[in-house]
């Protein structure tokens, strides 16, 4: 989200177009080199509303840096991220780990194989391959 800016979201903020991304100073298409839209959640959209001040034009990242242009990666990571864990009492990992627990969870949830890959951009191979793993735990064995 890093790349984000309000031209890539629709009028109303229902919809957001992910087809950039910004990452050690380089502005690039996504990991998988296909853009998507994602459909934004009634609270998501309220958040998208209230950061849009009247004066943003259509260039204007969604979330700058506090000096204005792209967010660090690693001051982010430093300055916010390390902070909210420690607050929270939750062990460091990296923000990254955010994309592996939202599959996870997705699937874990209910949501269909389909629905999540589409959601994150993986192929259905990849979140099978790398997410899809036993992500409830401890499987009963089933009376066959």
């Amino acid at each position: 989200m890093i790349a984000l800016r309000w031209e890539h979201c629709t009028d109303d903020h229902k919809l957001v177009w992910i087809g950039e991304a910004y990452s050690r100073g380089e502005l690039a298409a996504t990991k998988t080199n296909e853009a998507r839209f994602l459909k934004m959640t009634g609270r998501l959209t309220e958040l998208l509303r209230s950061r849009r001040s009247p004066a943003a034009k259509s260039k204007n990242l969604v979330f700058p840096a506090c000096e204005g242009g792209y967010i660090d990666d690693h001051n982010f990571r430093n300055r916010a991220w390390k902070a909210v864990l420690d607050a929270l009492d939750i062990d460091y990992r990296k923000p990254y780990t955010m994309r592996h627990t939202f599959t996870s969870g997705a699937l874990e949830s209910g949501l269909s194989p389909a629905t999540v890959a589409s959601l994150t951009g993986h192929s259905i191979r990849t979140l099978y391959e790398h997410y899809a793993g036993n992500v409830n735990g401890l499987v009963d064995l089933p009376e066959l």
